[in-house]
C-alpha cells in the first residue's frame, strides 16, 4: 500500500477546496460591486430627473454616461453571479465525487 498518493491527494483536495473559496469570494466581490453600481447610478439618474422636473425643464433621457456605466454595472453583476453559480455546482460535484468510497471512484 502506498500511502504517498493518499497525501497527495489529500493535499490537492485541500488546495482545491482553498480555490473554491478564493473563486466564490471573487465572482461574489465582482456581483456586489456590479449591483452597487447601478443602485448609484439609478439613483443619481433619478435625482437629476428630478431636479429637471422642479426647474420646470422636460427631464428628457439619461445621460449617455449614466446609461453606459447602468449596462456595465448590469453585466458585470451578471457575470459574477454566473461565475458563482458555475463554481457551486462544480464545487458540490466535486464534493459529491470525493464522499463516494475509493472502490467507486474510477481510476487515472
Amino acid at each position: 500500500m502506498n500511502f504517498n498518493q493518499y497525501d497527495h491527494f489529500q493535499v490537492n483536495e485541500e488546495w482545491g477546496k482553498a480555490l473554491v473559496k478564493r473563486v466564490l469570494l471573487g465572482a461574489a466581490i465582482a456581483a456586489g460591486v456590479g449591483l452597487c453600481t447601478v443602485v448609484v447610478l439609478t439613483v443619481i439618474s433619478g435625482v437629476q430627473y428630478r431636479l429637471a422636473e422642479d426647474q420646470g425643464l422636460d427631464p428628457g433621457y439619461a445621460p449617455t454616461w449614466i446609461v453606459a456605466g447602468t449596462n456595465l454595472g448590469l453585466l458585470i453583476f451578471a457575470l459574477g453571479a454566473l461565475g458563482a453559480l458555475v463554481v457551486g455546482i462544480i464545487a458540490l460535484l466535486q464534493r459529491r465525487r470525493l464522499s463516494r468510497p475509493r472502490a467507486d471512484r474510477p481510476t487515472k
